[in-house]
């Protein structure tokens, strides 16, 4: 009895955080440290103090610090709050491309080091290990040097699978919830907030670009709403107008095509599931909410003006057509490979056009990394629809699962239409979320799955079995 209750804590508050004497030597060390550094380079200090107050918070969180830990990178503003273009962010890139690998790694490594929950090897896992390790040092290769490694957009596409390999240990997806709804607050402030400094202006350059807001605010949507809407059918209200705004005032489109599939995805679901009074309250919903629009001169306007057929230029026509023609033809010549290096794609549309990016993120992969780089990418993406699938034939709705999967997908349509692989914020979420689905994709449809739609406990086979 004894020995099981002492395995249960494991992977809860460290006991290393337990033990006074650790906790004096840690505070003595970061004192001295921080003294140290603030004598010589106070900026230094300040982000030092920072990164082991960070470090030590994930350990306390236990296994909920790897979910907080991608989402808390993935909404920072890395980028200045209010422009017209997509600009260089306003850290080192050293800085930024440290934070995306700490990530995933960091909680990883403490979950490694005290004994949380393992999964059972697989040769899937094994062989996606593999395969983007080879994709690795092939961009180096092609590359030519570490420096021109240290990019966000190189950087962003090697993590987001090894997020997913991390995120195998932490099958648990109650973490998932609660930062999906912190996340989704922070860019809700931080629009509210760029969009009083510059109402004239799209919001969402903090995170990069608003596209990139919009693939953000789509794929923590789910998760953040099952968990509002667990404490206050209220709070999910407020939720889902606030996101209506967000994506309203980011002027993103392509995120409303994909709110709009995941709406769609979501009623199917519940229909076949037989789940009618949450079908209808989603349905209640949406009447309520377009009624708002339609009713409000005030709204109408704002929505005609931001996501009205002007906003699509000839130039943009123009280009998505360039794009797709130059994009066959380049994989046509290097089809497995392609040019071994992300952003070669959008470097070469900015020397041949007047827009840096090609219209389609599946394509812009496809140059860049060949065939082989868009299947690496498309794994996380294929777990989402297998869940999806499986609760489908088997008539289920697991919510945490969903949401998970919902979100994928999300990101997934915003792909589509923009460049969505050049942006780490991206790969880090939809490679996680991909992770932790596979560890669970098997447990969909069980007894206790609908009953507590939580995984079984460690070192159930049930629990750890997985396949891609």
């Amino acid at each position: 009895m004894a020995a099981s209750t002492q395995r249960s804590s494991r992977g809860q508050l460290p006991g290393l955080f337990e033990r006074r004497p650790a906790l004096l030597a840690t505070a003595v060390a970061l004192g001295v440290l921080g003294g140290v550094l603030a004598e010589r380079r106070p900026s230094a200090a300040v982000i030092v103090c920072i990164v082991l107050g960070a470090v030590i918070a994930l350990a306390m969180l236990g296994e909920r610090a790897f979910p907080w830990a991608i989402v808390l990178v993935s909404v920072v503003p890395w980028y200045p709050l209010v422009g017209q273009l997509a600009e260089a962010p306003v850290v080192p890139q050293k800085v930024l491309c440290a934070a995306i690998a700490a990530a995933p790694l960091v909680p990883w490594l403490w979950s490694l080091a005290l004994g949380g929950q393992r999964t059972r090897p697989s040769r899937g896992a094994l062989l996606m290990g593999v395969l983007f390790a080879s994709l690795a040092l092939l961009i180096y290769e092609s590359l030519g040097s570490l420096n021109a490694v240290i990019d966000s957009k190189v950087v962003g596409f090697v993590f987001g699978g090894v997020a997913f390999l991390c995120a195998r240990r932490f099958s648990s997806a109650r973490g998932w919830l609660g930062s999906a709804f912190a996340g989704l607050v922070i860019l809700g402030l931080l629009g509210a907030d760029a969009y009083l400094k510059s109402p004239s202006n799209r919001v969402g350059y903090f995170v990069g670009y608003p596209i990139t807001y919009g693939a953000l605010v789509v794929g923590l949507l789910p998760a953040a709403l099952l968990f509002a809407y667990r404490r206050s059918r209220l709070l999910a209200g407020g939720l889902v107008a606030g996101t209506t705004a967000l994506l309203i005032f980011s002027e993103s489109r392509s995120s409303w095509v994909a709110a709009t599939v995941m709406l769609m995805i979501a009623v199917m679901l519940q229909a076949r599931a037989g789940n009618f009074r949450a079908l209808a309250a989603v349905i209640t919903s949406v009447v309520i909410l377009v009624g708002l629009i339609v009713s409000t001169g005030t709204l109408s306007k704002i929505v005609e003006k931001k996501l009205g057929a002007s906003v699509a230029t000839s130039q943009s026509v123009t280009h998505r057509q360039w794009s797709y023609g130059y994009a066959f033809e380049t994989i046509g010549t290097q089809p497995l490979f392609g040019a071994g290096a992300p952003g070669f794609a959008s470097e070469q549309s900015a020397a041949r056009t007047s827009i840096g990016a090609l219209d389609n993120g599946y394509l812009s992969i496809t140059v860049d990394m060949g065939l082989i780089g868009l299947f690496a990418v498309m794994i996380p993406i294929g777990v989402a629809l297998r869940v999806i699938g499986r609760c489908l034939r088997l008539g289920v709705t697991p919510r945490h699962e969903l949401a998970l999967a919902l979100g994928i997908v999300g990101m997934a349509i915003v792909t589509i239409f923009y460049d969505s692989f050049y942006w780490a914020q991206i790969d880090l979420l939809l490679g996680a979320m991909g992770g932790a689905l596979s560890v669970r994709l098997r447990t969909i449809g069980s007894r206790e799955e609908a009953t507590q739609s939580e995984p079984a406990g460690r070192g159930s086979p049930r629990a750890i079995r997985w396949a891609i």
